[in-house]
């Protein structure tokens, strides 16, 4: 069961990603968080470092996989009394996309490169829908600034709003995230 949380940055997506799988994760469940940032300095360090203390801090038993590409190979961790949060898919798409480019790659230009990603990357949330746990995918709404006008920038964007199409139809539930507020946009079999 995936269910798809989307919003502008700092909307309040996160929070509620962790409020649905508090109030799905069974009591002797755990809750596995995929953070998909790396740590490539100290504020991004401080950062993920205060996320991982805020999450121990709370009721629910947090599991965290700081896991910034290939996510797939995760999915036998989870049990039935567990629900998972990637967050987020943005994030993901970055580390996957980008891949290389630190040794002077650019695979996104490679169109075979693309249509294999966005492959896995689909046959990865087709697994995930099929698991019987909640499997929360947070990811950044994109769409709403100034159109860009590099390449590498509109690449991305076809890429990510064809796997957002992709796992909406795939998904149980979609919402979107404005100011904190979650608006239910698919609700199925609820």
């Amino acid at each position: 069961m995936i269910i798809f949380i989307t919003g502008g940055v700092r909307s309040g997506k996160s929070s509620f990603a962790l409020q649905v799988a508090e109030k799905n994760v069974t009591s002797n469940g755990v809750i596995h968080y995929i953070a998909t940032s790396r740590r490539s300095d100290s504020e991004m360090e401080e950062r993920i470092n205060r996320h991982i203390k805020e999450r121990q801090m709370r009721e629910k038993v947090y599991v965290t996989h700081e896991k910034p590409t290939h996510i797939e190979d995760l999915i036998p961790n989870f049990k039935k009394e567990d629900v998972v949060i990637l967050d987020c898919l943005t994030g993901l798409l970055t580390q996957e996309f980008f891949k290389g480019i630190e040794k002077g790659l650019e695979l996104w230009k490679e169109p075979e490169f693309l249509q294999q990603l966005y492959i896995r990357l689909s046959s990865t949330f087709e697994e995930l829908q099929r698991i019987p746990i909640p499997c929360i995918v947070v990811t950044n709404e994109l769409f709403e600034d100034i159109v860009p006008n590099d390449e590498s920038t509109i690449v991305y964007m076809k890429l990510i709003g064809e796997l957002h199409q992709n796992i909406v139809a795939l998904c149980d539930q979609a919402y979107l995230v404005e100011a904190g507020l979650p608006l239910l946009k698919k609700k199925v079999g609820f």
